[in-house]
């Protein structure tokens, strides 16, 4: 506390001295400033600071108690002065604090120093930063110089924040009550205040001590708590691998979880490893196991928590192996790892290749590897990615073709490049297309409309008549042909000209010959190909022999030895021999697999096997086809359970049954959830308010707190 005497100033000239009340001289008028260096000018214990050049103690009966070497004198205690000198190799102050005997009491190394509530907050400059710790007056160390920020919070507590912008709380007897790990701390009441750790919220009491852990929601009043959520996640044996208290639990990438509480979120990679920690954020999303978030501006996290650039990007694009970022200066490619894998900034790019990657510098476009070196100088106007070993660019005005290497391919010029999968390209000039392989060579010349097919090519005239080439560019069909169907069961099509209908081979060769017998060819399966003949269908193989004569409504593909077949609007079933197996009395039916066919009659869902036996009784509303062919019936809005060969796995009781990537099944009833495993067994009980999948093999389980075991 400062203290001020019954004296006055005065003035000869431009010095300064000082008088009694009496007007008796104390101080000659011999200073050019009396006071502190603040501005104040009230002596403090009988002891005043003068200034000539610089700052120095004097008594008020004019002893010098010090000489002029201070820059600044500043008098913030009744025993103590704040006091800066000049470093010795630099122009740079140093403050110390000296009692008004002139002794040392903190020595003089610090950036700065601010009295408060009895402590001393005192800085550092360390890389280029100001560091802060704190001091008792009498210059004991209660903190070090390691914390970007001390502030006073209430009854004697100060926080200190270090480089993580965690907080701690110590009191002003220099005595630590929580290190720095919190995130926050907030006045509750005059009794106690809240802290938050990783959005979980504690208490603490006026003295610091912790009255409740930070593990909680929510703390509405001190004798009330409220928990978080309980989530354990289990293998698909039921074998704890992690606890969780939080609001919620998700997956962002097979590689990352978020945990989420309180607005504050913490991203986890597959050991459970901390990869972010912070508030919440609108978009989230990773790559491999590289966090993406966006705040403003898109920010990439590696897996380990570093940040790829701490400025951000402007603009993300991803494809398999990388991702693009923008930036004001241009283009970054970014790896798996998080690393840039050139030092060259681009000005724009192309994602998606599986080759070399096009890159545009200084307004022109080239190519580099995935090494990050250039492989192909920039010299193209435009440039496309490459497919396989050739690809398509623009260069002086003329579209080209180049090869890995960059050399260019075929022709100087074209007034069309179309690159194909097969390591081949369609090109047009003046309105002949040809077709050429990655070394230039042509394989095919027309002057018709080529289109790719999954058999090669169809080529199309003007007139509209089709026929088909091969990927090396040889002749299948000539173009004389009214229509060319897509494959079936991939290696045959049919083929129409006029009335007549036939049936080639990838290869061109006909299976069927062109007739006007048959009006319709509709699929092949064992080696019988359906055909239509006098409005009714049949079977006939590959040599045109009739197998099984057209006397059926409708057919379908043998399989298992069995086709379905349709009289008088119901389907039944024959065999190779034409044998009626089962009767036709379903009013629609599939073809077998796994040894069942699914069955429909009077509205209702079933399956049968090749006998004609019942394997699920035709009383279900619908029944899906899930991974692994397992069968999912639906009984009055309850759901059942048959593996791919009809046998039942769970009852039609069930509200919920989901198949997951292991070949497990997430089941609910009656409110709870639980895993069973391909033979209907419990591998995580039902005893959950909910389970999700997480990655392969791994379960979020959101616990209930019973204990029931199905």
């Amino acid at each position: 506390m400062l203290s001020q005497s019954p004296i006055d100033f005065y003035k000869e000239g431009e010095k300064v001295g000082l008088k009694d009340s009496n007007g008796e001289v104390l101080i000659p008028a011999q200073f050019n400033q009396l006071g502190w260096s603040n501005g104040l000018n009230v002596p403090v214990n009988s002891v005043i600071g003068y200034k000539k050049e610089h700052w120095g103690l004097i008594t008020i009966k004019n002893k010098v108690i010090t000489s002029p070497r201070y820059y600044s004198l500043e008098a913030f205690h009744r025993n103590l002065i704040i006091a800066s000198i000049k470093g010795k190799f630099s122009n740079e102050l140093f403050f110390g604090v000296i009692n008004f005997k002139g002794e040392v009491v903190v020595d003089f190394k610090y950036h700065s120093i601010k009295p408060l509530h009895d402590l001393l907050i005192v800085s550092e400059r360390k890389r280029g930063k100001s560091y802060y710790g704190l001091l008792s007056q009498q210059g004991k160390k209660l903190l070090p110089t390691d914390f970007v920020r001390i502030d006073y919070f209430k009854d004697g507590l100060f926080v200190f924040t270090n480089e993580k912008k965690k907080n701690g709380i110590i009191n002003k007897n220099g005595l630590i009550k929580i290190e720095a790990s919190l995130d926050s701390i907030a006045p509750a009441s005059d009794h106690y205040s809240l802290i938050i750790k990783a959005g979980k919220i504690g208490a603490i009491d006026s003295a610091g001590t912790i009255l409740h852990k930070a593990q909680f929601k929510s703390i509405p009043a001190l004798n009330q708590t409220e928990e978080f959520n309980h989530f354990q996640i289990f293998d698909a044996n039921h074998s704890l691998l992690k606890d969780f208290y939080c609001d919620s639990i998700f997956e962002i990438s097979s590689d990352l979880m978020v945990v989420s509480r309180n607005g504050f979120s913490e991203i986890l990679n597959r050991d459970f490893e901390m990869v972010y920690r912070g508030q919440s954020l609108k978009q989230l999303s990773a790559f491999r196991k590289n966090v993406i978030v966006k705040n403003g501006v898109y920010r990439i996290i590696k897996y380990n928590g570093e940040q790829v650039n701490k400025s951000g990007f402007d603009t993300l694009m991803f494809d398999a192996n990388y991702i693009y970022a923008s930036t004001g200066d241009g283009w970054n490619i970014i790896n798996k790892f998080g690393s840039n894998i050139s030092s060259l900034q681009f000005d724009s790019l192309l994602a998606n290749s599986n080759n070399l990657i096009p890159v545009k510098r200084n307004n022109y476009w080239g190519y580099i590897d995935h090494s990050g070196k250039m492989a192909i100088p920039a010299k193209f106007d435009e440039a496309d990615l490459f497919i396989g070993n050739i690809a398509r660019v623009n260069y002086l005005g003329s579209k080209r073709i180049i090869n890995q290497f960059g050399e260019f391919i075929g022709e100087y010029e074209y007034d069309r490049v179309t690159i194909q999968k097969s390591n081949t390209a369609l090109v047009t000039k003046r309105g002949r297309t040809d077709l050429i392989n990655y070394r230039g060579k042509i394989l095919f010349q027309t002057y018709n409309q080529l289109r790719p097919n999954p058999f090669g090519y169809s080529e199309t005239t003007e007139e509209g008549k089709v026929g088909l080439v091969s990927p090396l560019g040889e002749i299948i069909l000539h173009p004389e042909y009214d229509s060319i169907s897509k494959p079936l069961s991939k290696r045959f099509a049919v083929v129409t000209q006029g009335n007549q209908v036939g049936l080639i081979n990838s290869k061109g060769f006909w299976i069927i010959p062109l007739s006007e017998d048959i009006q319709e060819i509709c699929h092949e399966g064992e080696g019988f190909i359906s055909i239509k003949k006098n409005g009714q269908y049949g079977f006939v193989d590959f040599g045109q022999r009739l197998l099984i004569a057209n006397r059926y409504e409708k057919t379908k593909p043998f399989t298992s030895d069995l086709a379905a077949v349709s009289l008088n609007d119901k389907w039944g079933f024959i065999d190779k021999k034409e044998k009626l197996v089962i009767q036709p009395t379903y009013d629609q039916v599939t073809s077998f697999k796994n040894g069942i066919s699914l069955v429909r009659r009077d509205g209702k869902i079933g399956a049968i096997d090749h006998t004609g036996s019942v394997k699920i009784k035709i009383e279900f509303d619908s029944i899906q086809i899930t991974t692994h062919d397992f069968l999912l019936g639906n009984k009055n809005g309850k759901l059942g359970l048959f593996n791919q060969f009809g046998d039942p796995l769970l009852q039609p009781s069930y509200t919920h049954i989901q198949p997951t990537m292991d070949g497990h099944f997430i089941v609910e009833r009656r409110g709870l959830y639980g895993l069973i495993d391909s033979s209907g067994r419990y591998s995580i009980p039902l005893r959950y308010f909910s389970i999700s999948e997480i990655s392969n093999g791994r379960y979020i389980c959101l616990k209930t707190g019973s204990e029931e075991v199905e």
